[in-house]
């Protein structure tokens, strides 16, 4: 028997599928750390209760009974928990905020500008008093918590080098994935109209109303370079305090600037991104992946920081990606068209339902 600790996410609800599908949800104890009363995005009824409390103790009862455990988003408040409790095997499943958000790290990920202008002075109660939770209850716990891990679980190995690089672990690399909640084949049945020829190069820039974007400095960077364009931004969802900070700082001379406010379902969202030229991610972390296969899967250029840390792997798999200097040239780039059948193959479905067989199964 396997046990997973997740939190209430939409993630969770295509990994409970998964494992349906495969036959292996009796192999697999799925229970929800969150602080609220009641699940507000997972659809199914699983156990839930706050962590370190009694009631989570009790459904989780004793931790070395399982043969393995799976902590999805292995966040600070999990370090003390992690340390005392004792594991036959515990695996960290990365979903990049438990990594790259680490305060130790963060300033990693942010360009010289969203740092000093914005990162560097978002100050609130609520952050200030989260810092000194984790500082005084969790963080004597850390080097002990992940001393335990045995293997960190991402598509990625230069983000599992990034976390050995930068934690005082000793696990190893396993592959996995996270399935959209959309597998990609259908993508090919939702969008049906041809590309549009834009006059003027359509740009999504950036997933959401996210700081690790580095929206400040690639905007400067098409100004500077004299890009004509129109450039839409993203911001459903995100960092509030940031996004209120990007409509009043974000400007553009060379082209149009347009935030992307309401959301959209994802039918109505995949039409969007099917009628631009390309995608913009300025992030040095990993981000946003469910847009960037998307427009990779519908060969649509997808243009990245030079020090992304996905970019070798994305090489390695042999997935065509642009580096952010392309976009200067003004013109509008065609993809060859391979992209679309590697990221079928890379995450296709089949290949998911293969690799949790192999994890969770019997």
């Amino acid at each position: 028997m396997n046990l997973h600790i997740v939190p209430d996410s939409s993630f969770i609800n295509a990994f409970y599928d998964n494992l349906k599908e495969i036959g292996a949800l009796e192999n697999n104890r799925i229970v929800v750390r969150t602080n609220a009363k009641r699940l507000q995005t997972i659809r199914y009824e699983l156990p839930f209760a706050k962590l370190n409390s009694g009631s989570f103790s009790e459904i989780v009862g004793d931790t070395s009974q399982y043969d393995q455990v799976f902590i999805h988003y292995f966040t600070p408040l999990l370090y003390r928990w992690v340390a005392r409790n004792k594991f036959k095997a515990l695996h960290w499943m990365v979903w990049g905020g438990d990594l790259y958000n680490l305060r130790e790290l963060e300033k990693l990920c942010y360009g010289p500008t969203t740092w000093q202008r914005y990162v560097n002075k978002d100050w609130s109660v609520t952050k200030f008093l989260y810092e000194l939770k984790v500082r005084l209850t969790q963080t004597p716990y850390r080097r002990q918590a992940l001393s335990k891990i045995k293997n960190v679980l991402t598509w990625m190995e230069e983000e599992y080098r990034f976390a050995k690089d930068h934690l005082p672990l000793s696990a190893d690399f396993r592959f996995f994935f996270y399935e959209n909640n959309q597998a990609y084949h259908k993508i090919d049945e939702l969008v049906t109209a041809k590309n549009e020829d834009h006059e003027t190069p359509v740009y999504i820039v950036g997933n959401s109303g996210s700081p690790a974007n580095n929206h400040l400095e690639v905007v400067n960077y098409l100004e500077e370079k004299g890009v004509k364009a129109h450039l839409l931004i993203p911001i459903s969802y995100g960092d509030a305090r940031y996004i209120k900070f990007l409509k009043k700082n974000l400007h553009y001379r060379q082209g149009t600037l347009e935030f992307v406010e309401r959301y959209m379902k994802f039918e109505e969202y995949l039409t969007l991104l099917s009628k631009t030229d390309g995608l913009i991610m300025n992030t040095i972390r990993p981000q946003g992946y469910g847009n960037i296969l998307m427009m990779m899967y519908m060969n649509k250029p997808v243009f990245f920081h030079d020090k992304n840390i996905s970019l070798p792997d994305l090489t390695r798999l042999n997935i065509q990606w642009h580096a952010l200097a392309e976009v200067s040239s003004g013109k509008v780039i065609q993809d060859s068209g391979s992209n679309k059948s590697r990221i079928a193959n890379v995450f296709s479905h089949e290949r998911i339902l293969a690799l949790y067989k192999e994890l969770f199964g019997e």
